[in-house]
C-alpha cells in the first residue's frame, strides 16, 4: 500500500479465542474496498487454564501477533481503527495484563466485547456481505464460545453467546488427538447441553435460511465438499458421514483432507461435534456457510459515518426511556458537562471521552425509578447488569461507574480494581460529572459558560462569576460540599 494514498483507512482487527484477523479497507465511490487480509492462528483459548490464567505463552503469540499487524497499517496517514477481542479476553482473570501490553505495542485501545455484542457485530458483518431472507438463523463457532443469532433481514432480533468453542472444546475432549465414539459422544452432549439454554424463540418454526460463520463452519464445508465446483448446503447426513470418516481414522493424525487448511485439521472434531448438536437440538436440515463474520461487521460499522456512536446513542435513550429519566435534567446536566469537559478535555488527555459523559448524564438518574435515595447505585447496578448494544465492556464499566459515583461519596474500591490509566481517567471524568450534577441541584440550571475550569499541577481550579462567589449563596455551597466529598474520596 502506498504511503502517499490520503484516502482514509479502516482498520478492523478481530482477537478471536482461536484466530486473530486483521483487515485494512477505504472507502471508495461509496462503498468499501477491502485493500488486505491477513488471518493468524493465536489460540488464545489454549493458553487458558482450569484458573482462568491466561498463561505466558498465550500472552506472547498475541502480543507478537499484533506487533505485526501494527507494521501493516502504522505508515498509513488517515486510519480509523478498531480492535475487539472476544471470549478469552472476557473470562481471563489476568486479561488486563495483556491488554497493556498490547497498548504499547498497537497504539489503540482493544475493547473486550461481550457474547452480545459479539453476535449483534457477527450478524451486522454478514448483512454487509450478502442477502439475508425475512427470518434467519446465524451460528458462528469460535475457540471458547459459539454465538447463535436470530436475524429479520438487516436486524438481529436476538443474540446468545454460549460456553462451547473449538478450541475448549478440542482441549477437552480431543486433546490426545484419539477420535472415538466415546469423544464424540461427551462432545457433543456437553455442546446439547448448552444449547439447551437458549431462549424459547430459537425453537419455534422452521428456518429459511441458516448460516454458519467463520472457521469452524467453513472447515465443515470443505471437509464436505472438497473441490466440488457445486457445492452442497451442509445437513445432517453430512455431518454424521463426516464424522463416521473421523472415527474410522481413529486419529487427528491420520487426517487427509488436502483442501483443508492444516491449522483447522486439529480443531475439525470439536467443531464438528458442536454442529452436530446445533442441528438436532434446533431441528435444522441444512445450513450454508456465511459470508461475512465479526471483523466484517466491526469494518463496516466502523468505516460508516460514526456509526458506534449512533447506536450507543439509540441504546442510551433506550435505556432512559425504559426507566423514565427526565430528559429535560438529564439534558441539562449534560450540556454543564460539556461545557466544563471542553476546558480541560485536552490538558486532561479526555479528548475521545466527550460521549461517555454524554452517555452518563442522561443515564444518571434511571436509578430513581428504584428508589430515589440511593438512585446513584441503582442506576450503576442497572448499567453493569444490562445487555447494551454498541459498547463494548470496558465501556460499560465505565458508564456504570461514573452513574454510580456521581453523587455522595465515591467508591474508591470500584475505582481501585481499574488499571492505572483507566484509573485516572475515570476519576478525571467524575470530577467534571460530579460538579456538572452540583451546577444543576434542584432542576435549576447554574450558567455554566460563566464558569471557568483550568488545570494547574494535579489540582482544578474553578472560578465563579461576579455575584455566585458570596458564601451564602446556595451554589457556593453546594460547591463547597462537593470539595469536602472529593477530599474524602481522595
Amino acid at each position: 500500500m502506498s504511503q502517499q494514498d490520503s484516502s482514509v483507512h479502516f482498520v478492523a482487527i478481530d482477537m478471536g479465542s482461536n484466530s486473530f484477523h486483521l483487515v485494512i479497507a477505504r472507502e471508495q465511490d461509496g462503498s468499501i474496498q477491502v485493500l488486505h487480509k491477513e488471518k493468524r492462528q493465536v489460540q488464545l483459548a489454549k493458553g487458558l487454564n482450569a484458573d482462568g490464567i491466561l498463561d505466558e505463552a498465550a500472552i506472547t503469540r498475541g502480543i507478537n501477533c499484533l506487533t505485526e499487524f501494527s507494521q501493516r497499517f502504522s505508515q498509513l496517514e488517515q486510519t480509523r481503527v478498531r480492535i475487539v477481542a472476544t471470549h478469552t479476553l472476557r473470562v481471563a482473570k489476568n486479561a488486563q495484563q495483556f491488554l497493556h501490553a498490547a497498548r504499547k505495542v498497537i497504539g489503540y485501545p482493544i475493547e473486550i466485547v461481550s457474547g452480545h455484542e459479539e453476535a449483534r457485530l457477527i450478524y451486522s458483518g454478514i448483512v454487509n456481505s450478502q442477502t439475508l431472507t425475512e427470518r434467519n438463523l446465524v451460528i458462528d463457532i469460535g475457540g471458547g464460545s459459539t454465538e447463535v443469532v436470530i436475524g429479520k433481514r438487516t436486524k438481529a432480533t436476538n443474540l446468545a453467546s454460549l460456553k462451547c468453542g473449538c478450541v475448549s472444546y478440542n482441549q477437552r475432549y480431543f486433546a490426545d488427538g484419539v477420535l472415538d465414539k466415546a469423544a464424540f459422544k461427551a462432545a457433543q452432549a456437553a455442546a446439547d447441553k448448552q444449547f439447551s439454554l437458549l431462549p424459547n424463540a430459537y425453537f419455534k418454526g422452521s428456518w429459511p435460511l441458516v448460516l454458519g460463520s467463520s472457521g469452524s463452519a467453513k472447515a465443515v464445508n470443505e471437509a464436505l465438499n472438497g473441490d466440488s465446483d457445486t457445492p452442497q448446503p451442509i445437513t445432517m447426513s453430512g455431518l454424521k458421514k463426516l464424522r463416521q470418516y473421523l472415527i474410522e481414522l481413529g486419529h487427528v493424525d491420520h487426517i487427509d483432507l488436502p483442501n483443508l487448511d492444516p491449522k483447522r485439521i486439529p480443531l475439525l472434531a470439536a467443531g464438528l461435534a458442536i454442529l452436530i448438536s446445533f442441528f438436532k437440538r434446533l431441528a435444522i436440515e441444512e445450513m450454508q456457510v456465511a459470508q461475512g463474520a465479526l471483523r466484517e461487521g466491526v469494518l463496516y460499522e466502523l468505516s460508516d459515518i460514526d456509526p458506534a456512536k449512533g447506536l450507543k446513542q439509540r441504546t442510551v435513550m433506550s435505556l432512559a426511556q425504559l426507566y423514565h429519566a427526565d430528559p429535560q435534567q438529564a439534558d441539562s446536566v449534560q450540556l454543564s458537562a460539556e461545557q466544563l469537559f471542553v476546558q480541560v478535555a485536552k490538558d486532561w488527555q479526555l479528548t475521545d471521552c466527550r460521549w461517555l459523559l454524554q452517555a452518563a448524564a442522561q443515564l444518571h438518574e434511571i436509578g430513581i425509578h428504584i428508589n430515589s435515595r440511593s438512585h446513584h447505585k441503582h442506576g450503576g447496578y442497572i448499567i453493569d447488569n444490562s445487555d447494551l448494544p454498541g459498547f463494548s465492556q470496558q465501556q460499560q464499566t465505565a458508564l456504570a461507574m461514573l452513574v454510580a459515583n456521581h453523587r455522595k461519596r465515591v467508591n474508591l474500591n470500584q475505582l481501585q480494581q481499574l488499571d492505572s490509566d483507566e484509573q485516572l481517567r475515570l476519576t478525571r471524568l467524575l470530577v467534571i460529572f460530579r460538579l456538572a450534577v452540583v451546577l444543576n441541584l434542584g432542576r435549576i440550571q447554574t450558567a455554566t459558560k460563566a464558569i471557568t475550569l483550568k488545570v494547574v499541577d494535579n489540582k482544578l481550579i474553578l472560578a465563579l462569576p461576579s455575584g455566585f462567589d458570596d458564601p451564602n449563596q446556595l451554589l457556593h455551597k453546594d460547591l463547597s460540599s462537593e470539595q469536602k466529598n472529593s477530599r474524602k474520596s481522595a
